[in-house]
């Protein structure tokens, strides 16, 4: 399979990013070795790697820690890969009298200078904020986070092979729909009007498996990511039936 090929099949914004993982392929093959991604990808990568199985010249992995994990670092080998270097991070609140959203832990890790793709999905519990980094960045984050906002805070490493790993928590949606039209669906998830759903959609605010979509007739597959910035996050389930009136109902999940 040729670069350009692959570029074309891979369905990512920053080609540079995609060119970088085919690079990495070809290293692994050469190689004969097992080859890390420095960054964290998105299901629209990983899952359409994945995918492509036996047309590359190596296997290909990916991991976050989490069971559920969205964003992934991916490993390229001939071999099963049973190691990666990544840490878990737990990140807790010591004020009583403020407690930090996930907004303000993301914008508290990237004013550290770190780029959103150098670390994985995070998981708010009890307090704590957990997120994967990879190894070479705990120590970093470690020394230099000092707090959440206006909250102090404890940066630490956690032990996954003693401690319990949380996971994603969500809400159960149930909603009947016209068509499963990305306009549609954000409509729906927002309890706006179509033409405030659309606006949202032109004006970039709305990315399916964490792609900014601008087409308002664009659907929805099942396991697809529907982010609407200033909503929150949702997993498409997919269709239930429809209505005595016709209308689709679909189940959504949303993260919380």
């Amino acid at each position: 399979m040729d670069k350009a090929y692959f570029l074309n099949i891979i369905e990512y914004e920053d080609k540079n990013r995609i060119s970088n993982i085919y690079d990495k392929i070809i290293l692994a093959n050469k190689a004969n070795r097992g080859i890390y991604t420095e960054d964290f990808y998105p299901p629209n990568v990983w899952k359409k790697l994945e995918q492509l199985g036996g047309v590359l010249p190596v296997n290909v992995y990916s991991n976050g820690i989490f069971k559920e994990a969205e964003r992934r670092i991916l490993a390229f080998s001939p071999e099963e890969v049973w190691y990666y270097p990544l840490n878990l991070i737990r990140i807790t609140n010591l004020s009583s009298f403020s407690t930090p959203n996930h907004r303000d832990y993301l914008g508290a890790l990237m004013s550290l200078g770190l780029k959103r793709e150098k670390f994985g999905d995070l998981i708010i519990k009890d307090h704590s904020c957990y997120l994967p980094v990879k190894e070479d960045l705990s120590k970093y984050i470690i020394e230099n986070l000092k707090g959440i906002g206006n909250c102090p805070c404890n940066v630490e490493v956690v032990d996954v092979y003693t401690e319990a790993i949380p996971d994603f928590e969500f809400k159960d949606l149930f909603l009947n729909i016209t068509s499963n039209r990305i306009d549609c669906i954000v409509s729906a998830l927002t309890n706006l009007s179509r033409n405030k759903a659309t606006e949202l959609i032109e004006g970039g605010k709305v990315l399916i498996d964490y792609s900014v979509v601008k087409d308002k007739d664009k659907t929805l597959s099942n396991d697809s990511i529907v982010t609407i910035r200033g909503y929150g996050k949702f997993k498409y389930i997919g269709e239930n039936g429809f209505t005595g009136s016709g209308r689709m109902k679909v189940n959504f999940k949303k993260f919380v």
